[in-house]
């Protein structure tokens, strides 16, 4: 069974929640968000540890959220960017070589065990896979308020996280000059020339940005609880 070491960028803040902390520590259904996160990549069989990425002077209240982690962890400091919070967390890793390292949002805390596990296997074959899941939606380019073009649906994926890279191919993808703030860890690694697979996954793994964001997720928890009781 193939592994992967946990990097989780929670440096970021939650001021769309009218909240001065980090989004990574927002309640859901009483726990935090980065919490949730863990419990699930854990769930995975996959995961048994993580670097976290943390706002500096964070730290007391990250270890206090973190009290019940079901892997071990460290914290290191993030950075201004998603960029920087990644190399971060790969340096202190020290993840080499062909060892599987798994980037997930920290604000994605419905992530499937199953998805995670399947996302990790397909890296361990091929050296880099994304979870992504497939449009209803028609997308169109747009500029300036005017259409440019629809794209082809089918041709199109949204991708979320995990996202797993064989730790040699993310250092590359890090290294490579390019936009610092790429939102997308595996736009680093294709930008290096890496192919990268795709994993399908369901939408349920949405990422919590904003206030009503948190309200669908309490409610789908409880649907969930329904549902399996």
């Amino acid at each position: 069974m193939s592994k992967a070491l946990a990097l989780v960028p929670a440096a970021g803040f939650g001021t769309r929640f009218h909240d001065a902390g980090p989004k990574a520590l927002v309640l859901l259904a009483g726990k935090p968000l980065l919490l949730h996160a863990l419990e699930r990549l854990a769930a995975s069989g996959r995961v048994t540890a993580a670097v976290i990425a943390a706002p500096a002077g964070y730290e007391d209240a990250f270890h206090a959220a973190l009290k019940a982690s079901p892997v071990s962890y460290v914290l290191t400091e993030g950075g201004v960017t998603r960029r920087e919070s990644v190399a971060n967390a790969l340096r202190i890793s020290e993840a080499s070589g062909d060892e599987l390292v798994l980037v997930h949002d920290a604000a994605r805390p419905l992530v499937d065990p199953e998805e995670v596990a399947a996302v990790v296997d397909v890296a361990a074959e091929t050296g880099a896979a994304v979870a992504a899941f497939s449009l209803v939606e028609t997308i169109k380019k747009v500029h300036s308020g005017k259409v440019l073009e629809t794209l082809a649906r089918r041709e199109l994926v949204a991708a979320t996280t995990p996202q797993v890279f064989r730790a040699s191919l993310l250092a590359k993808g890090l290294m490579k000059e390019g936009s610092p703030d790429m939102t997308d860890d595996a736009a680093l690694v294709e930008r290096a020339g890496v192919p990268v697979s795709v994993v399908l996954t369901s939408r349920w793994n949405l990422k919590i940005t904003y206030p009503e964001d948190l309200a669908w997720a309490e409610g789908f928890l409880a649907w969930s609880a329904r549902k399996g009781a």
